[in-house]
């Protein structure tokens, strides 16, 4: 065929919807075809999957940019974010979250825009700090029920002048440590420069979100910062008056909620102050001699309904063991009195700068009292309903590491050098000479604090969602349970490093989000190389499963008899009644106890 004659065949690229489905031709004249505009037909054409923009939307694009303006200025040391053209990002964002609210787009001052423009359906996905506040609700919280639950936050964050500016951005900092799709040095930078304003109001809402803030940057080896942030903390909480039975009611603007909120802040504050020194085996910190008078909080399930009961007082939980019925009290009040024993612990070492066995005599006795008065529910952090309550799991672990540290300086376990040598976490009180009668009891008692932790880190949960404060302790009874590796052999030995291997797994899944339980687990292994170099990992003949092994046992009589070699084996089983038979002790040892 002649070329000359050959007439081009013009291909329509582009083709509507509506001529694509009856197979006709079209023209691909945009907005409206010509074929749907004579047949008055509406006409949609499909969006590209290729991207990009066409001439039109690119115009719109060019002038939204020219007329966007954001002004980021720190005036006076204080945050002001402004940002332009909300209303694009508004729908998106609901679109993209799961975990959303209401009050979505009120908070625009600590929000990334989103890049888009709904017209052209072209979506650059951005951070939304909605989405980082629902990831700390649902990890962080349990954990830390301190501040307002979400659905009473996000109803307070309706109102203009709701005083969380600050607080929200330290949440959506720690929500943006468990986002991989973003990067939480940003949302740190942003809550560092708002909460170190010389001009920052000294209200709860700030005392809060330091305390949160401290906590954070203390586990991503930020210690020195750490201690600056939380020392802010506590000033306020003093300078207001958070430790006072009234405080709650003068700040809780009627709100039984938000009262409940305050309560919960200054014992947690307490508790994460005391972590603080503990973590350094430093027997003094800011709060121990300020008088908690706060009344008691309730359980979360109050908290989270909104239905708040009248709050139980110190006086009326130490007296709980003469009430007729049992009287079931909060998780934190459990927690709570925890730290008061290890409060009293160190203040006692203070005072009378010694650490003898009698006194580890009456913190057996408190130990005991505390386990003994649990109501059932309370035993066991595992719900019937298979989760877990995460404030009970840290007062169990926090009873285990006052047992094993207690115990320990006058065991067989001895300290290496290499466990002295830790950074991130120190043993307590390491040099004691105790008599060697007396070792295999202290021993046995060890071992079944590292008992009680196994049992804990056994329970099938996500582990980042346990408090991040439960990684000093599960470190330091590891290198106890190393120290046992070395006294241990065939079947018992088996045991104890599968009980190790637990606790650098623990630290090791912790670290993923938090540098300081990473280097927690390296040091253990550090710790576990120089102790255990030489012993074999696995045991040559593996006993029979079917056939019992003897292990003797001092479940009958608290304590041990000291003229009884027992095995320390024994230690490695906790006995029935745990909480009853350790009222065994001495009558001295029992009175000392009396002002619990």
């Amino acid at each position: 065929m002649d070329r000359s004659t050959h007439k081009p065949i013009n291909r329509i690229v582009l083709a509507c919807i509506q001529c694509r489905a009856r197979h006709v031709k079209c023209d691909g004249i945009q907005p409206v075809c010509t074929r749907c505009k004579s047949d008055g037909k509406e006409c949609t054409y499909q969006k590209s999957k290729r991207g990009g923009l066409d001439k039109a939307a690119l115009a719109r694009r060019r002038e939204k940019l020219q007329n966007q303006e954001v002004e980021c200025t720190h005036k006076d040391s204080e945050i002001s974010l402004r940002c332009a053209p909300e209303s694009s990002s508004s729908d998106v964002t609901h679109a993209l979250n799961p975990i959303t609210s209401d009050a979505t787009g009120l908070a625009t001052s600590t929000t990334n825009l989103m890049d888009t423009d709904l017209a052209s359906s072209q979506v650059a996905f951005q951070v939304s700090t909605e989405r980082l506040l629902g990831i700390y609700y649902e990890i962080c919280w349990p954990a830390c029920p301190v501040p307002l639950p979400l659905h009473h936050l996000n109803e307070r964050r309706l109102s203009e002048d709701h005083e969380m500016d600050t607080l929200l951005l330290v949440l959506q900092y720690i929500g943006s440590i468990f986002a991989p799709w973003t990067f939480p040095d940003s949302h740190y930078e942003l809550a560092r420069i708002a909460l170190s304003s010389p001009l920052l109001p000294r209200t709860p809402w700030n005392c809060q979100a330091l305390m949160l803030f401290a906590t954070a940057q203390l586990h991503t080896s930020q210690t020195h910062n750490a201690r600056g942030t939380l020392y802010k903390a506590t000033f306020i909480a003093i300078e207001i008056g958070m430790n006072t039975q009234e405080f709650a009611i003068t700040y809780g603007q009627g709100d039984p909620v938000l009262e409940e909120s305050w309560r919960r802040t200054y014992h947690f504050l307490t508790l994460t102050d005391q972590h603080f020194a503990v973590i350094v085996n430093n027997p003094v910190y800011a709060l121990i001699s300020v008088p908690n008078l706060v009344d008691l909080p309730c359980d979360d399930e109050f908290y989270v309904s909104g239905i708040i009961p009248t709050p139980a007082t110190w006086q009326q939980y130490d007296i709980r063991e003469f009430d007729d019925t049992e009287v079931i009290f909060s998780s934190i009040a459990y927690l709570s009195d925890v730290s008061r024993i290890t409060s009293y612990i160190m203040k006692s070492f203070v005072e009378t700068g010694t650490f003898n066995t009698a006194f580890v005599a009456t913190i057996d006795a408190k130990l005991a009292v505390w386990n003994s008065l649990l109501p059932a529910n309370k035993r066991d952090p595992m719900r019937r309903d298979g989760t877990v309550d995460e404030v009970m799991f840290l007062a169990h672990l926090m009873v285990s590491i006052l047992m094993m540290s207690s115990h320990r300086p006058f065991s067989s376990l001895a300290y290496s050098y290499a466990e002295l040598t830790t950074t991130t976490f120190a043993p307590a009180i390491p040099f004691m000479n105790a008599p060697k009668q007396r070792r295999p009891a202290h021993t046995a008692r060890t071992l079944k604090a590292c008992d009680i932790e196994t049992k804990l880190l056994a329970i099938p949960c996500a582990v980042e969602r346990h408090n991040i404060l439960t990684g000093c302790i599960v470190a330091s009874i590891a290198t106890a349970q190393i120290a046992a590796c070395n006294l241990l052999e065939d079947h018992a030995l088996s045991i104890a490093r599968d009980r190790v291997r637990l606790s650098i797994g623990y630290l090791k899944a912790m670290g993923t989000y938090w540098s300081t339980a990473d280097m927690m687990a390296k040091e253990v292994r550090f710790v576990a190389r120089s102790s255990l170099n030489g012993l074999s990992s696995t045991i040559a003949n593996p006993p029979d499963p079917a056939v019992e092994i003897e292990v003797p046992r001092d479940d009958l009589a608290w304590p041990l008899d000291p003229s009884i070699q027992a095995d320390i084996f024994a230690g490695m089983n906790i006995p029935t009644g745990f909480g009853i038979q350790m009222m065994g002790h001495d009558a001295s040892a029992s009175s000392s106890s009396s002002g619990l």
